[in-house]
């Protein structure tokens, strides 16, 4: 007998017994993921599946024998891992990212003056903070956006004041801006690496050159990697 199992509105499978006690020992199926056989529409709890049958020692989840770990593989029940036909996250436990390419943060963030760029640093920021509730990131980002305002912001009123005055007295606060954007940016990527190769551990790495020249479109693009593997269970290779 085949059974499917029910996840966030997502159905996979099937799967024979022996693959359903396969993966709960390993982790990828919860003993109270919602499973139903072929044929049947109430759903019911893996528990109820399982019962009392002996759980087979844990398998090396992830990924085949001989092949980099989560470099584009499909994980825990996908066809070239355990001949299952439908695949398996191996873990959704954590949040889902925001999922939204990088290009079009980039391109809105262009058509509003960089505007977008200041809200979806923040929405970043948000998620950070979902995994890692002590992280400092989304304090830095936005003490660093009210430092450029307010650097706008004296700019414009001295010369308001006085047309002819040369000194731009909002520099010191752009370079304070500065300052916590830097801060902020490591702080995020230190974060999300540290999440992601302990709680979620998918080898995430990033660059801290792409981090310092792009940080806003460069997380975004491992974030929305990441958002897929979630929704799918294939985890794209990283590249830089």
């Amino acid at each position: 007998m085949k059974y499917y199992i029910q996840r966030q509105l997502n159905e996979y499978g099937p799967y024979t017994l022996a693959d359903l006690q396969r993966y709960v020992a390993q982790g990828s199926i919860s003993l109270s993921d919602m499973t139903r056989s072929e044929g049947m529409t109430e759903w019911t709890p893996v528990s109820q599946v399982i019962g009392n049958i002996p759980i087979p020692a844990p398998m090396q989840p992830g990924y085949a024998p001989g092949t980099p770990a989560y470099e584009g593989t499909v994980y825990a029940g996908g066809t070239n891992v355990y001949g299952a036909q439908g695949a398996m996250p191996v873990t959704t436990t954590g949040p889902v990212p925001p999922d939204f390419h990088w290009a079009l943060v980039l391109l809105i963030g262009f058509l509003t003056c960089g505007l977008f760029w200041w809200a979806w640093w923040i929405v970043e920021g948000v998620f950070v903070r979902k995994v890692k509730p002590d992280s400092k990131a989304l304090l830095f980002v936005i003490l660093s956006f009210v430092c450029n305002f307010a650097g706008g912001f004296i700019r414009g009123l001295m010369r308001a004041i006085n047309p002819g005055e040369s000194v731009n007295y909002g520099v010191p606060f752009y370079l304070i801006a500065f300052l916590l954007f830097v801060i902020a940016e490591f702080q995020m990527k230190n974060d999300l690496e540290e999440y992601y190769n302990s709680v979620e551990p998918i080898e995430l790495r990033l660059h801290g050159g792409m981090t310092f020249f792009f940080a806003v479109w460069y997380f975004q693009h491992h974030l929305s990697r990441i958002a897929q593997w979630k929704k799918t269970g294939t985890l794209a290779p990283q590249g830089s």
